[in-house]
């Protein structure tokens, strides 16, 4: 498909949420070259009353890049990995015109984990909008006028970048607060999910996600941030475990939208955790379904809905706990009995005083 040389144009994929990053992104792009560089933020660019599907495919076919700004694994991303799929079918070289832009310490979503990732740190987005203006054709195939601003002022590079580090910081400042441990897991395109939550499926963490605490009851905490769900298992000697069986079963239910009974397996925390002793009911919270992602056949349905995350949460389970830990605690109960009746013996303290 050819594409007009006279713009840049850039569409930027963003949850509605994100729009004031989206726009900050925007500006700091354009600034780079005003008049040269375009870039389409959908609650802005689309003129009222117009059919805004048919303008978002439009422009999509015309754009030269498209920048997903991911913000938070634990988001739904339903809408923007479907932009990000349907721009992939524009006749478009493989991987060639995308790029994620993600919160540095996170990782770009499964589904585009092939794809050009940038983390929003400013060294890693002054490297990307350098290659941008000074080699653009590295950016785009579809770009044939060569750099769009070889000359381009380092400075001018650098507070671009800040501006954009800066913006996804602001956009994670608010932060929510889990009263309960939750494992929240990345599904891929790959993963086999006939039998249940597969053990390939990746760890998310975060704080909004999995947390350090979270991890520690599985003895990983501070570990490579590269997790599956089959090593938190093993960790916790869960593989053939009852209680993973029926949070399988009860995956599936979830995918085919049926009610499930409480789950009555327990999952014991690791044996170096400080919670050692505590035992844990793995619930399915939640599953969170994507369109299919990149290239499709023209008759394929673009609805098509595929599992792209699972939250599970794990509720300690208080009481059975202090049930196990009853005979340690009966024990030291007794010795201290035992000591009370020792120092009070009637007529030891006498026997004390007449032999001083």
């Amino acid at each position: 498909m050819s594409i007009a040389d006279d713009v840049f144009t850039v569409f930027i994929s963003h949850k509605h949420d994100d729009h004031a990053l989206a726009v900050e992104v925007k500006n700091a792009m354009e600034g780079l070259k005003p008049g040269l560089i375009d870039c389409f933020v959908s609650d802005i660019d689309i003129t009222a009353g117009v059919d805004w599907r048919r303008q978002i495919r439009s422009v999509l076919a015309r754009s030269h890049m498209l920048v997903l700004l991911f913000t938070a694994p634990s988001n739904n991303w339903d809408w923007c990995l479907y932009e990000t799929g349907l721009y992939t079918r524009f006749d478009r070289p493989e991987g060639g015109s995308v790029v994620c832009m993600f919160n540095p310490g996170q990782a770009s979503p499964s589904p585009l984990a092939d794809l050009q990732g940038v983390p929003a740190d400013i060294d890693k987005v002054r490297a990307f909008l350098h290659v941008l203006c000074r080699e653009t054709w590295k950016m785009s195939d579809d770009w044939r006028r060569g750099a769009l601003a070889s000359e381009i002022d380092p400075e001018q590079v650098e507070a671009a970048a800040r501006a954009i580090a800066e913006a996804f910081r602001r956009s994670g400042s608010a932060s929510t607060y889990y009263p309960c441990h939750r494992v929240v897991l990345s599904l891929s395109e790959s993963d086999d999910i006939t039998s249940g939550i597969p053990e390939s499926a990746r760890v998310v963490e975060g704080p909004s996600d999995t947390s350090g605490y979270t991890m520690s009851l599985f003895d990983l905490a501070g570990g490579t941030g590269k997790r599956t769900w089959g090593d938190l298992l093993r960790a916790v000697d869960g593989t053939e475990a009852d209680w993973r069986r029926v949070l399988d079963t009860h995956f599936l239910q979830a995918l085919d939208e049926k009610l499930f009974a409480p789950i009555q397996g327990r999952m014991r925390a690791g044996r170096t955790s400080r919670v050692a002793e505590r035992f844990y009911r793995p619930i399915v919270y939640s599953v969170v379904r994507g369109p299919a992602v990149g290239p499709l056949s023209d008759d394929a349905a673009e609805t098509g809905q595929r599992p792209r995350s699972v939250t599970i949460v794990l509720i300690p389970d208080l009481q059975d706990a202090a049930i196990s830990r009853t005979p340690l605690i009966a024990a030291r109960q007794t010795e201290q009995k035992a000591a009370d009746v020792q120092q009070n013996v009637p007529g030891r303290h006498a026997r004390r005083a007449r032999r001083r």
